[in-house]
């Protein structure tokens, strides 16, 4: 009976649908930046970057959606707050095959540029 037990409790845990949820929760960052400023600095850097090729942008609804790699990503804005906002990167398929390695470098570059941009203002 204890085997039982721990062979179901080990098929429960492998299950995808956390590993899902998981890779889901790292695909989306908080940044204390009005979310119109954020939208401008992620369509900057997408633009910015010859990887990224962006497909189409709404700027009133803040979305962007890119290609790279010949996968698609969607980018959606959302305000937070007075003076913050979230940023979410998903494919647009919902297939995180590749993982979520584009999803970091982004944030990464989100960040650094936000640090860049408060050094030289203080």
């Amino acid at each position: 009976m204890k085997k039982i037990i721990i062979i179901l409790v080990f098929l429960l845990f492998a299950n995808p649908i956390f590993a899902q949820e998981s890779i889901l929760s790292s695909c989306y960052k908080t940044y204390s930046i009005s979310a119109q400023d954020l939208y401008m600095l992620t369509l900057s850097l997408l633009n910015n970057t010859s990887q990224y090729n962006i497909l189409e942008f709404q700027s009133k609804s803040g979305y962007i959606l890119f290609r790279t790699a010949s996968k698609d990503y969607l980018v959606t804005i959302s305000k937070i707050g007075a003076n913050s906002s979230g940023i979410k990167i998903l494919p647009a398929n919902s297939n995180f095959s590749n993982g979520i390695n584009v999803q970091n470098a982004i944030f990464y570059s989100i960040e650094n540029n936000i640090k860049n941009t408060l050094t030289q203002v203080i």
